[in-house]
């Protein structure tokens, strides 16, 4: 000790560099650390449980909507397919008849369209 205190005379910047700050705590303030971290080490595992949960929610969601495009996929097939079978139904006609009769006018659509009805008294002045 007395050699301590005659190097500290000897050289007074020992004393600055010396942190004398430093204190023990005191065994009151130590207790209360340990429920401290208990209860921290708690958190920390509720966290990495609800961060696993996390994940695999995500994971779930990702794994819906790949299968959402590939469905989307095929519906939009199914449109197109849809769209040209109503296409072809409203299309004009072909030439051949609406009624099961002769067609009149051909596969060119010429020519008189539908049937034509004449009278007796149209046909007794005609002749």
């Amino acid at each position: 000790m007395r050699r301590l205190l005659v190097a500290i005379e000897r050289n007074p910047s020992i004393l600055e560099v010396t942190d004398m700050n430093r204190t023990i705590k005191r065994p009151i303030e130590l207790a209360g650390f340990a429920g401290r971290l208990a209860r921290a080490e708690k958190v920390e595992a509720d966290l990495a449980v609800t961060g696993a949960r996390y994940d695999t929610v995500l994971t779930d969601i990702d794994d819906q909507h790949a299968a959402l495009k590939a469905h989307v996929g095929s519906l939009e097939v199914t449109r197109s397919a849809l769209d040209q079978v109503i296409t072809r139904m409203t299309a004009g006609s072909n030439g051949g008849p609406n009624d099961g009769g002769d067609s009149l006018s051909g596969s060119t659509g010429e020519g008189e369209v539908g049937q034509v009805i004449m009278s007796t008294t149209e046909k007794a002045e005609g002749e």
